[in-house]
């Protein structure tokens, strides 16, 4: 049985995202849900709120455009609408409270995130080789041939 190339080439418009790359996702989903709807007492501190806020919705968004593909301004715009759900959904945990400058810091590195995740791919083709090359010249000049 023949194994999938890790990078489609030509064909990465048809590409699926891996199965593992979706778990993490919803993962990513469920672990953030869980930290912003939770009792205070319970979610988990790492380092400062607007930093753990920020670091969590920039892997998820670069989660997120991975798994999307070229359509990264889906996955930011995802991340956005995900942000103010759960920020809204904290009006109705006792204890807990909605502020837009947590929903501005949140839909920040979720966006920054799914840039980010959109470099994976030119990084990726870098690295295997198959970058094309960028300017006319470069195309025209084989590597290793001089110009006059």
């Amino acid at each position: 049985m023949a194994q999938a190339p890790s990078y489609p080439g030509a064909n990465r418009r048809f590409a699926k995202p891996s199965p593992l790359l979706l778990s993490l996702v919803v993962l990513g989903i469920a672990a953030i849900t869980f930290a912003t709807l939770c009792p205070i007492s319970l979610r988990p501190h790492l380092a400062s709120a607007n930093q753990e806020r920020f670091g969590a919705y920039v892997v998820l968004g670069g989660l997120l455009a991975l798994a999307a593909g070229r359509r990264w301004l889906a996955s930011a715009m995802f991340v956005v609408v995900l942000v103010c759900a759960l920020e809204a959904a904290q009006l109705l945990v006792p204890g807990r409270d909605a502020v837009i400058s947590d929903a501005l810091v949140k839909a920040l590195g979720g966006v920054l995130g799914s840039v980010a995740g959109q470099f994976m791919f030119p990084l990726r083709r870098l690295i295997a080789g198959q970058l094309r090359p960028v300017n006319a010249l470069a195309r025209a000049t084989p590597l290793g041939a001089q110009t006059h």
